[in-house]
């Protein structure tokens, strides 16, 4: 009996860790959370590059000019 129980109750915790649901959630908006570094590196036209090095994910904003700046760094320039 306690062989059949276990075997059920596996069953039913495999079948639901294998659910093929994907929730969709897009948004295009910025909200309170966003990293305001980030943020900033966008609104001067900049874009976002993460690259690792030294087995550590480093953040840097490409900015309109070709120059290219640590995230944090180009954010506290002027903050």
């Amino acid at each position: 009996m306690k062989k059949i129980t276990l075997v059920i109750i596996s069953a039913v915790v495999m079948a639901t860790g294998c659910s093929l649901h994907e929730g969709v959630t897009h948004s295009n908006e910025y909200t309170s959370i966003t990293n305001p570094a980030a943020l900033y590196c966008i609104e001067q036209d900049g874009l976002l590059d993460t690259v690792t090095e030294n087995a550590s994910r480093t953040s840097y904003c490409l900015l309109p000019d070709n120059e290219r700046v640590e995230l944090w760094e180009h954010y506290h320039m002027t903050h």
